[in-house]
Formats: structure tokens, C-alpha cells, sequence
């Protein structure tokens, strides 16, 4: 039998997460691979970072499967550190094993030993997949949960709003892994340059001014627009 092509995919889900956990995945990939001496080739390591489980619009899983669809056929297994990392979704990841089965691709989760090749991977999918999803709806119960307690307290509740500034509120009775005080949450600062900003497009705008008519007058006059987000105030 001829050795094994193999394409690996590797996901974590945000920005809080450690990227290095896209090269231990690929790395027990590879070890899975060496101890079958199948061969993972260099050109079909396949990544999504700071991306949710929960939505099928991944640029690197759908590079896999566009890649999987080409003739002739460039790999015969994916390789996948486990099924969470594939998909949060049940019906996600049962729609992406036909459509590789289709392919004659098989699948291997090298962290729980699922094959595809095998009778009962189907099954073996389907329970993983139901755990996954369960994880998924629960963490978003949580997150609204603490997002919700935060508002009711009068705090941010997260990301940056233009006009103020994230002013974090430390605890000198605590510190953080780090050593550093502890953050108990954020509270927003008028930034009085970006509130200037924000008054005159209401005045604009109360003046008659579209919103067309606003962006065009403002970026005529070289005002600075809102910057995306390049780091974050609170430690976690």
C-alpha cells in the first residue's frame, strides 16, 4: 500500500487564546502521522486563528475543502487534533464528513482516535458532535451572563466605543497572574478630541447633512476616523 498523503487543520477559537496552540496541533498531527508513516505534506497545513467553531465562514477551512475538491485529488486524510477543533456545530461537522467522503477523504481525530474509514466513525462523531455543541450553547449562556452583570453594574461591557476611552479599575489588593493589580472591570472616560468629533456629526446631521454627506466632509478635512482595535486594556 502507497504511504498516506495527509492535510492537517488546526483552530482556536479568540484572540485571549495562545496562537502557539495552532503549532501544537499541527504538531501532534504530525507525530499521529509519523507513527502510521503517512506523510503530512508541507503545502496542505490548514489554520484559522481567533476564530469561533460555531461559524462555517473560515477562510482556512474552506481552503481545505476547495483544495479537497481539485483533480487530481492532492491528499487522502485530513488530520485533526480533535472534533471541537473542526466544528461546534453537529450538523456543520456531519455536512463537512460527507462532503470528504464524497471526496473518498478520509478524516482521523488524532486526539480521540475517530477514523472515518471506520463503520462506527459516524456514531463516534455524532456523540462527540452533540458534546461540542452543548459546550458551545453553554459558553454563550455564560458569556451574557457576565456581560449582562457588568452592564447592571454600570461597567463596559466590552470593546472600544469612539469618543471614550476603556479606563480599567485595579484593585491594589490583588494582583493578577503577572504580579500586577488586579482589573475587577472597565468603566468608559469621555476622550474629549474623539467627543469633539462626535458632537459636530450631530450637529451635521441635525443640520441636514447625510450620513454620505458627513463621511465626505470629514475625511476632506483629514479628521481621524476609528482605528480597530490593536490590543487590549484588561488582564485576564
Amino acid at each position: 500500500m502507497s504511504q498516506l498523503r495527509c492535510a492537517a487543520y488546526a483552530r482556536y477559537s479568540n484572540e485571549r487564546q495562545n496562537p502557539l496552540s495552532i503549532d501544537d496541533q499541527i504538531r501532534k498531527c504530525r507525530e499521529f502521522a509519523d507513527r502510521k508513516e503517512w506523510r503530512v505534506l508541507a503545502d496542505h497545513l490548514y489554520s484559522d486563528e481567533a476564530i469561533s467553531g460555531a461559524t462555517g465562514n473560515r477562510p482556512g477551512l474552506k481552503a481545505l475543502l476547495a483544495a479537497a475538491k481539485s483533480k487530481p485529488r492532492p491528499f487522502d486524510v485530513v488530520l485533526i487534533d480533535d472534533t471541537s477543533r473542526l466544528s461546534r456545530k453537529l450538523r456543520d461537522a456531519l455536512g463537512i464528513f460527507d462532503e470528504l467522503a464524497f471526496l473518498k477523504i478520509r478524516i482521523v481525530f488524532v486526539g480521540q482516535g475517530i477514523d472515518t474509514d471506520s463503520e462506527q466513525a459516524e456514531v463516534l462523531l455524532a456523540t462527540h458532535g452533540i458534546v461540542d455543541s452543548l459546550y458551545i450553547r453553554e459558553l454563550s449562556k455564560k458569556v451574557y451572563r457576565g456581560v449582562e452583570g457588568r452592564a447592571l453594574q454600570g461597567l463596559h461591557t466590552g470593546g472600544r466605543c469612539f469618543g471614550y476611552r476603556n479606563e480599567p479599575i485595579e484593585d491594589p489588593t490583588q494582583r493578577d497572574q503577572y504580579g500586577r493589580p488586579k482589573i475587577n472591570g472597565v468603566h468608559l472616560v469621555i476622550e474629549p478630541q474623539e467627543a469633539e468629533i462626535v458632537r459636530r456629526i450631530f450637529e451635521l446631521y441635525a443640520n441636514g447633512y447625510s450620513f454620505k454627506r458627513i463621511a465626505k466632509r470629514l475625511n476632506f478635512e483629514h479628521v481621524t476616523s476609528p482605528r480597530p482595535q490593536t490590543g487590549r486594556i484588561s488582564r485576564s
